[in-house]
């Protein structure tokens, strides 16, 4: 029997068992038409054999018959039932008492195993045993976290999905920091961009307010990655009156956020550089983002847009609506 998970292997061995049994075809045409070799089919006649124990011994006289014998031939798991670094039974079972005896936690009973009584067991393993017997409750922090996003829509007009981020521009001699936050429009390619001094969820909350302003539309969708400044403040506020709806991207998909990571690096590369002098102050950054923002949005074409600008993609959407 072949090791696979494929779920339809039980249904074409029950298709090559009725071919020799109730068809009357020899094994070879059978191995043939299945492209296995005949000691397959010959092994499949015999798990058949051992599905159907009680079978008449003249069946294939009674073709009959055949309607009361089960012919779907399950596939054989390879997961091995033990492991040679499997715990005894008797250790197993004296975590589960000193549990119910103690009422205490992981770390008190793995102490009184290793320290008292001289037996050799991890942390991990204790917790183990727990969990799997309902007795261990994973802590805050060892769960992980997932969030009911709603459906992503896809960007057909300005404001239907709009992605924000945080830039870190970092001294590196003196390792100080500033902070970006941008923000671009999916549909249009519209983007925004303001320097902070502070990473918090107040920045984050004014970039995008002052974006919908200079965008000139309204944003329905507002996606982000996971990060602390996109917090329960930032959702509270741009939810306030159901005007827009928050979104987060998966945890350690960065490929969600492609748009804004994207324009993330042509700002570094074309407009704030990968370093931060701490010579630079926050209005001198950004007056040299605000005439980068200004070429982006009203000069620079893109191939996305079918090389046009983002404004003009923004007015010929306008004109289709």
């Amino acid at each position: 029997m072949a090791y696979s998970i494929n779920p339809y292997l039980p249904c074409a061995r029950k298709q090559a068992v009725l071919l020799v049994v109730k068809e009357r075809l020899s094994v070879s045409i059978v191995a043939r038409k299945f492209g296995v070799s005949r000691s397959t089919i010959y092994r499949w006649l015999w798990r058949w054999q051992e599905i159907n124990p009680y079978r008449d011994t003249n069946w294939h006289k009674k073709i009959g018959q055949l309607q009361f014998y089960k012919f779907s031939i399950p596939t054989i798991t390879s997961r091995p039932k033990t492991t040679p670094r499997a715990l005894p039974q008797h250790i197993i079972e004296r975590v589960i008492t000193l549990k119910n005896q103690l009422k205490r936690c992981a770390e008190v009973i793995w102490h009184k195993l290793t320290v008292e009584e001289g037996i050799r067991i991890s942390l991990s393993s204790v917790r183990r045993i727990l969990a799997r017997n309902g007795h261990y409750v994973k802590k805050k922090w060892e769960q992980r976290v997932y969030r009911r996003n709603p459906k992503r829509p896809l960007p057909i007009n300005p404001g239907d999905l709009v992605q924000t981020d945080t830039v870190h521009l970092v001294d590196p001699r003196s390792g100080k920091r500033k902070y970006v936050y941008t923000v671009i429009d999916l549909c249009t390619r519209m983007a925004y961009a303001r320097v902070y001094e502070r990473i918090y969820q107040i920045p984050a909350l004014e970039t995008v307010l002052i974006a919908e302003k200079k965008f000139g539309f309204k944003l329905k969708v507002v996606q982000s990655d996971n990060g602390h400044e996109f917090g329960r403040l930032f959702k509270e506020q741009l939810e306030l009156n159901n005007e827009r709806v928050i979104r987060h991207s998966r945890i350690r998909h960065p490929n969600d956020n492609a748009h804004i990571e994207r324009f993330n690096r042509t700002l570094r590369e074309e407009c704030i550089g990968s370093y931060m002098s701490i010579n630079k102050t926050v209005d001198q950054i950004q007056k040299k983002i605000d005439v980068f923002l200004d070429y982006y949005n009203n000069e620079r074409v893109h191939l996305g847009l079918k090389c046009k600008t983002p404004t003009e993609y923004y007015y010929e959407v306008l004109q289709r609506c």
